[in-house]
């Protein structure tokens, strides 16, 4: 996985998610005309910066996006565990429970019952896959 620059405009709710790829891959990543994401749920540039800088990720906002160095190393992305918030946005909550599971110590989420709003069954639905 390698890092690319992405035009957002046409697909901001997946900013949230490609955010944490970018997190996961070698090299950087740059998130360009997503600016109206400050105006969701939550800011969720602000969230998004929030969640993966507190698992170790290189994130940094621009005016409209999102700047990532990846922390794939040889092989191996390198996030590490953490206490999050959800922001009370289905879309962060839904975000921080991927990252926990490719993180290599665990993620609590604070409102994680944010995921309600989209999408009830997530929890179970996750737990299924074998996620925690």
């Amino acid at each position: 996985l390698k890092g690319i620059e992405i035009n957002a405009a046409d697909i901001p709710d997946l900013v949230p998610i490609l955010s944490l790829a970018a997190a996961a891959a070698e090299g950087t990543t740059v998130i360009r005309g997503a600016g109206r994401l400050r105006l969701k749920e939550s800011d969720r540039l602000q969230a998004v910066t929030d969640l993966l800088g507190t698992l170790g990720a290189d994130i940094r906002q621009t005016d409209d996006g999102l700047i990532i160095n990846g922390t794939r190393k040889n092989g191996k992305a390198s996030l590490q565990g953490g206490t999050v918030s959800s922001c009370r946005d289905h879309r962060i909550a839904m975000t921080a429970a991927i990252a926990a599971a490719v993180s290599d110590g665990p993620v609590t989420i604070l409102g994680a019952e944010a995921v309600n709003k989209s999408y009830p069954t997530f929890w179970q639905d996750f737990e299924k896959l074998n996620g925690k």
